[in-house]
C-alpha cells in the first residue's frame, strides 16, 4: 500500500511550485485543476454498493453530477448501483477492477470494520485508499404513525417488537439490536435489500421500528408518516429539522457507533499521479459551495476529514 502521507506531501509541494492556473497544456484530459497525462479521457464510474433511492446512492449522484463538470475532471461520471450482502458484493466487484482511476467506489466504513464479521470477505481495507472523506450521516430510529410508538417508553412496555434494517451486519441493525439488548426488550430483526423497501414496511404495518439516516426518514417524519423515537448520536444533531430528536444517550443507552462515515476510494495500485489528481479534484469539490448545498438539500452532512484523516480514522 502507498505511503499516503508521503503522496500527500509530495502533492501539496508541487501545488504550492506550480499554480494550477500554470499546469500546461492538458491534452486529452479532464478540464480540472491538475494534469495527469491522458487522465481522465473517459468515463469514471462510481459505484455505490447500496441499491438506489439510499442515502448512498444520492450522494454518489451529487459527487458525479457535479464532477462531470469542466471545472472539476470534465468527463462523464456514471453510478452503478450494485447492492448486497452489505455492501461487500460491491466492494470485491471493486477490488477486481482494473486499478487505473476509472472506476471509484463510494465506500461506508461498516463494509471494512462489520461486515469480515458477519460474512467472509475476499478484500481487506488494504486494498483500498480513500480520496475524500463525503458525509457522516447519523442513525434515526422510527416508528410508523399508526403503530402506537411514540417515545422508547412505549417500545419498553411491549411484549415484544419486530424492527426493520437494511443488510445485515450493518450499522442499521446493530445499533437497533444493541439498543434492544440493552433495554431488556424482546425483539425480532427483519432484513430489507435497501432503504426503501425497510421504509415501505414500517409505512405498511409490518414492521414496529426501523432506522435510517436522515435524507431518508425525515420527510416521512415531517409529513407525520412516521414519528423520531431517537437518535444514536452522542449529542442532539444541530439541524433545525432535527434538533428536537432525543439521543439515545440521553435516554440512558450509551456506547453506540457514532452514525456511519463515507468516502470516495480507489484502488490503492492506482498509480500516484492519478491519485494525487484525484485527491485535488475531489478536495475541490467536496470544498465548494455548489457540493455544500446539495449535501443541505438531501439532508446530508459533508465531512471535513482530508484523505489523509480519513485514512487514519
Amino acid at each position: 500500500m502507498k505511503n499516503l502521507k508521503k503522496v500527500l506531501a509530495l502533492s501539496l509541494s508541487l501545488s504550492l511550485a506550480l499554480p494550477l492556473a500554470a499546469c500546461g497544456d492538458q491534452g486529452e484530459t479532464g478540464k480540472g485543476g491538475g494534469s495527469t497525462g491522458s487522465y481522465p479521457s473517459s468515463t469514471i464510474t462510481v459505484v455505490c454498493p447500496w441499491d438506489a433511492g439510499g442515502t448512498s446512492d444520492g450522494l454518489c449522484r451529487i459527487v458525479s453530477e457535479i464532477g462531470a463538470r469542466d471545472e472539476y475532471f470534465g468527463v462523464n461520471m456514471v453510478v452503478q448501483n450494485s447492492g448486497g450482502a452489505g455492501g461487500t458484493v460491491a466492494t470485491t466487484e471493486f477490488k477486481n477492477a482494473a486499478p487505473d482511476g476509472y472506476t471509484l467506489c463510494q465506500e461506508a466504513i461498516g463494509v471494512f470494520t462489520l461486515q469480515p464479521f458477519v460474512r467472509e470477505v475476499s478484500y481487506t481495507i488494504d486494498d483500498f485508499i480513500p480520496v475524500a472523506a463525503l458525509s457522516n450521516e447519523p442513525i434515526i430510529m422510527i416508528a410508523g404513525k399508526d403503530s402506537g410508538i411514540t417515545s422508547v417508553d412505549d417500545l419498553l412496555e411491549m411484549d415484544s417488537v419486530t424492527y426493520g434494517f437494511s443488510g445485515s451486519g450493518s450499522l442499521m441493525e446493530l445499533s437497533q439490536k444493541q439498543f434492544f439488548g440493552m433495554a431488556g426488550v424482546e425483539a425480532t430483526g427483519i432484513s430489507y435489500d435497501g432503504s426503501s423497501p425497510t421504509i415501505a414496511a414500517l409505512l405498511g404495518g409490518h414492521i414496529d421500528v426501523c432506522t435510517g439516516h436522515p435524507g431518508e426518514v425525515m420527510q416521512y417524519v415531517e409529513s407525520g408518516d412516521a414519528v423520531a423515537i431517537g437518535i444514536f448520536n452522542d449529542e442532539r444533531d444541530p439541524r433545525e429539522n432535527l434538533k428536537d430528536i432525543p439521543t439515545f444517550k440521553e435516554m440512558g443507552y450509551d456506547g453506540f457507533l457514532d452514525g456511519a462515515d463515507r468516502a470516495i476510494a480507489c484502488s490503492s495500485n492506482v498509480p500516484d499521479d492519478v491519485y494525487n489528481y484525484l485527491v485535488d479534484e475531489f478536495t475541490r469539490l467536496c470544498s465548494s459551495q455548489e457540493f455544500i448545498d446539495a449535501m443541505e438539500a438531501a439532508n446530508l452532512t459533508p465531512a471535513c476529514d482530508s484523505a489523509e484523516q480519513y485514512q487514519e480514522f
